[in-house]
């Protein structure tokens, strides 16, 4: 581009990454930002400015765009435009006839797919004009959405209390707005139905209550966030709970020598007293050999009173 006085500017593009050098059993970080970083440095006569901004931006996040002007010699206005699928954001704008070093947050926007666009940056005056464009990456991480009941088996009649909750890359609740919200039947026969429920950046709860005569077998809730989908099943089947529970706590090993073996033999109710009753204790002792069918194992048959 041809400047007014026969001046010329060389454009420069930077990308810092982290990089330690090592010398003489120094240490030295060169440039530590965490990510690849686009620089536009420009010298142009006694007009000196730079601008920075991340080369991949997360779709729908916080980044920062820093711009610095040096010794200019008049009034310039700088502006940094981010364009992208025929839209078109003003990140930066500033006019000064001072030097300075400022820095702005703005939020990349929002989209489904990751692409690359244009980073416009316009500096211009009354003798000098200029704008150059620089490639930007916004990148689109889908975000993860998780379904949890309450329980993994219900009985006919009963409520099913579930919750759907969505997580952004850094593993935050994400505000999330859930398209559909499906319950399906072994069947596949829709039962129950949300739409466009959002969560507001919390855990979004909701139940359903079965009905009494409803089929047995395995049920489905289906949430669909935009073009994500993530399912979730549970049974619902007539059962009885177990009126005590028995443990068994015995050794993984024992020696052929030992003459006598411990072990602790529990029964308990569901809500925590001790069962009484007998025990039959049965321990036997495998041969090992290919003619198990005709060795006979030894056995040890004991019967005891629970107390």
């Amino acid at each position: 581009m041809a400047l007014p006085r026969g001046r010329t500017c060389t454009w420069t593009l930077l990308l810092c990454l982290n990089w330690v050098f090592s010398m003489r059993g120094r240490r030295t970080i060169w440039c530590s930002v965490g990510e690849i970083t686009v620089t536009l440095v420009c010298f142009c006569g006694c007009r000196q400015f730079m601008v920075t901004i991340p080369g991949v931006i997360e779709v729908g996040l916080t980044s920062r765009l820093c711009a610095s002007l040096l010794q200019p010699n008049e009034s310039l206005a700088m502006t940094a435009i981010l364009t992208y699928n025929d839209n078109k954001m003003v990140i930066f704008e500033r006019v000064s006839d001072k030097q300075f070093h400022q820095c702005t947050n703005f939020q990349a926007p929002e989209m489904l797919e990751s692409k690359v666009h244009n980073l416009i940056v316009t500096v211009r005056g009354a003798q000098f004009s200029l704008t150059e464009s620089r490639k930007i990456m916004i990148k689109y991480y889908p975000l993860k959405s998780f379904v949890q009941t309450d329980k993994p088996i219900y009985l006919p009649g009963q409520t099913v209390h579930f919750r759907v909750v969505t997580l952004d890359t850094k593993l935050r609740p994400a505000k999330g707005l859930y398209d559909v919200i499906e319950l399906l039947d072994p069947q596949q026969n829709r039962i129950g139905q949300w739409l466009n429920a959002t969560s507001n950046g919390a855990i979004l709860q909701l139940s359903y209550s079965l009905n009494s005569e409803v089929r047995e077998g395995r049920y489905t809730i289906s949430v669909w966030m935009k073009r994500n989908q993530v399912n979730k099943r549970f049974k619902v089947e007539k059962y009885v709970l177990p009126k005590f529970k028995v443990s068994l706590q015995a050794p993984n090993g024992v020696s052929v020598g030992k003459e006598e073996l411990e072990m602790d033999v529990c029964a308990k109710y569901t809500y925590g007293q001790p069962v009484p009753g007998m025990v039959n204790i049965e321990i036997c002792r495998r041969p090992r050999s290919y003619l198990t069918d005709q060795i006979p194992g030894l056995c040890f048959k004991e019967a005891k009173q629970v107390l």
